[in-house]
């Protein structure tokens, strides 16, 4: 008596005989002997399996339809659900993954509409050309990337002219307070004090913007502070043993360095991370310095 039965071991299907063996027929015995082992080994490595078709780029729930599909050799929804141990929706849910993955082919027959699993090997293939297709175009992907995050920018002015410049881009944006460290007198070296109250301090007013210094303290630099509350401005002095040459205006988006008239340059330094870094560092001064009020005090 034979009766034939289908036994699904990783992708290929074995048909194995159940065969009433005589004693002495020792080739049939170690055939089936063979199949029995096979079946076995493939069971035991099925979380593998999964595991390995993961690296694929394939959800988890999708490769365990795919291990299913290939242990089935073709099937329905319904079948793959049972076999993956999945529900039927999750199942509809991530057949479009694995068809777009190139995984799994929908066919008809008679009626009725069944899945075939794709060859690993093909499979792994398809994944190999579409990595190929995009390494071709990656620059022009990384030129998107630069579109959305600008790569930073520095540039310089220079003179009278670029000082209102930089004035005109800190007015442009949308801050409502800008930090300032400064030796005191850089401002005053490009444009007239006349220009600073009506133009910066104005602009600064009819804005509703502030701003915080961090100033070298000296007898100009105190002159400069007794005017923070028309000014829009708080102040902090910085221990004038220690001199600073340029000026720093730190805006959200944006640095500016302005070096001494002599020198007669100002640099900018677009780039948010940069600036932030600056505004943390104002920050632990600002928080570690005494207000003027207190070292008036202490005088």
């Amino acid at each position: 008596m034979v009766s034939n039965m289908i036994v699904s071991c990783g992708v290929k299907n074995y048909r194995v005989s159940s065969i009433s063996m005589v004693a002495d027929d020792t080739r049939n015995n170690i055939k089936c002997r063979t199949i029995r082992q096979k079946v076995i080994s493939c069971y035991a490595c099925g979380m593998d399996a999964v595991a390995t078709v993961r690296k694929l780029g394939l959800s988890e729930k999708a490769a365990k339809v795919y291990v299913a599909a290939l242990e089935l050799g073709e099937a329905t929804v319904q079948d793959l659900a049972k076999r993956s141990k999945l529900k039927r929706t999750t199942v509809y849910y991530v057949l479009s993954e694995l068809t777009d993955a190139g995984a799994l082919v929908l066919v008809k027959r008679e009626k009725k509409w069944y899945y075939q699993p794709t060859a690993p090997r093909a499979v792994v293939r398809g994944c190999r050309e579409r990595v190929s297709e995009v390494e071709e175009v990656l620059d022009e992907l990384e030129q998107l990337q630069h579109a959305v995050f600008p790569r930073p920018r520095t540039y310089f002015l220079y003179g009278p002219s670029g000082f209102k410049r930089l004035w005109d881009m800190i007015f442009a944006t949308s801050d409502k307070e800008f930090l300032i460290t400064t030796p005191g007198h850089t401002f005053p070296e490009y444009v007239h004090e006349k220009y600073i109250m009506k133009e910066i301090i104005g602009a600064k007013r009819t804005q509703g913007i502030k701003s915080r210094q961090l100033i070298t303290d000296s007898a100009y630099a105190r002159k400069i502070v007794a005017k923070d509350m028309n000014e829009n401005r708080t102040s902090k002095f910085l221990p004038s043993r220690y001199p600073l040459l340029f000026s720093e205006i730190v805006c959200t988006e944006f640095v500016a360095l302005a070096s001494p008239r002599f020198d007669n340059v100002l640099m900018v330094v677009e780039c948010e991370s940069f600036a932030q870094t600056r505004r943390n560092l104002f920050e632990i001064l600002w928080h570690t310095l005494p207000t003027h009020s207190t070292i008036r005090s202490k005088k």
